[in-house]
């Protein structure tokens, strides 16, 4: 028999926000995991014999889930990007390097509008939808991207150039 809304709802009072602060350390959306974790509580059967460790297991697994699959997607999205550079640019090696780095280290909101507008060919509207945003805020943040990007390329020191 599954857990008793009564007691769901304790264990959320109780329990989400210091389960919220222990997954942040471990991945960018503890938010999600958390709620994830209650969800699957609140269906699991038979139901765990200690469920405030069961919750804190589940939200470590599924963190560690999340941080393996960002992980696995940033390194795609490398890869696709020096290939169709390295097919479509003239930039020498070191250069590529030193840009997919300042790619890589933009925010995730920003990199995320960035690829899916130079490599991913999409316009503002459709990454508008996709990202859940207005087109005016993919603009901000596709402009802010690309100010970020000039900026960390510029201030390099001229032996790296």
């Amino acid at each position: 028999m599954p857990i008793e809304i009564q007691h769901l709802a304790q264990l959320i009072e109780d329990h989400a926000g210091p389960l919220r602060i222990w997954v942040r350390s471990r991945c960018p959306s503890g938010d999600d995991v958390v709620q994830d974790a209650f969800c699957r509580l609140s269906v699991e059967e038979p139901r765990p014999a200690a469920p405030v460790a069961w919750l804190y297991t589940v939200c470590r697994n599924l963190a560690e889930k999340q941080r393996l699959s960002e992980f696995r997607r940033r390194r795609r999205e490398r890869d696709c990007a020096t290939r169709e550079a390295n097919q479509s640019s003239t930039l020498e090696s070191t250069e590529m390097a030193e840009t997919l780095a300042a790619v890589d280290a933009l925010d995730d909101e920003l990199r995320e509008v960035l690829v899916a507008r130079v490599w991913g060919r999409l316009t503002l509207n459709e990454i508008g939808t996709l990202c859940g945003i207005s087109v005016a805020t993919a603009h901000r943040r596709y402009e802010a991207a690309i100010q970020s990007l000039r900026t960390a390329l510029v201030s390099l020191p001229k032996d790296q150039k």
